[in-house]
This record gives structure tokens, sequence and C-alpha cells, in this order.
């Protein structure tokens, strides 16, 4: 059990934009579609170990089900916010701003393997 909250305290946890309402105190995870440069609806959690269990199975899953070389993988990810697929539709920083982070990422785990 102890190892898993380690674990978990190493996961990135994406913020909001700062002065966003509306946060509902858990964790979600989202896909992003680095290939189509989009955001898929989220899966809430109450806990981040709950939020990294499910970011991994999904993670597996979509490497599985995936043919692609690796830095075009949907990218599974957790955010604090609650509302981030209809807030990237109003805020195009904010999208930018998550699609430079991600992509950062995707091309890191191409590298990876």
């Amino acid at each position: 059990m102890g190892n898993a909250k380690i674990k978990a305290a190493k996961v990135k946890v994406l913020q909001p934009p700062e002065g966003t309402s509306g946060l509902d105190g858990r964790v979600h995870v989202y896909v992003f579609d680095v290939f189509n440069q989009a955001f898929l609806e989220g899966k809430p959690f109450d806990t981040v170990e709950r939020a990294v269990a499910f970011q991994r199975h999904e993670q597996e899953r979509i490497y599985t089900e995936q043919e692609a070389i690796p830095e075009l993988f949907d990218l599974p990810f957790i955010s604090s916010d609650p509302d981030l697929v209809t807030r990237i539709e109003r805020d195009a920083a904010y999208r930018e701003q998550l699609i430079r982070e991600l992509g950062s990422e995707a091309r890191g785990r191409a590298r990876r393997h």
C-alpha cells in the first residue's frame, strides 16, 4: 500500500489556469490524442492513487491497441480540472500550453523506446 502512495506522489497532476472556479476536489484522467491534437473526456477519481492506477491501465490498453510510433500514441494524463475539455475550447492559450507540455512528454516517451 505504501508503495502505491510513493509512486502516485511522483505523478504530475496538471493544474487549471490560475483563478479557475468550479474545481471539484477530484483528479481526472484525460487522454490527449497526440496525432490529432485533441483532448478526450476524462474519468474522475477521488484519489490520486486510483487515478494513477487507471492511467497506467489505459496506457497499457492504448499501447496494445494502437499501432504507431511511440510519440504518436494517445497519452493519458491527470489533471485537477473537471472542465478541461470545455475550457480548452474557450481558452486557446490554455490549449496551446497543454499541447506543448503533453507533446514534449510524448517526444520523451519516444526517446525512451
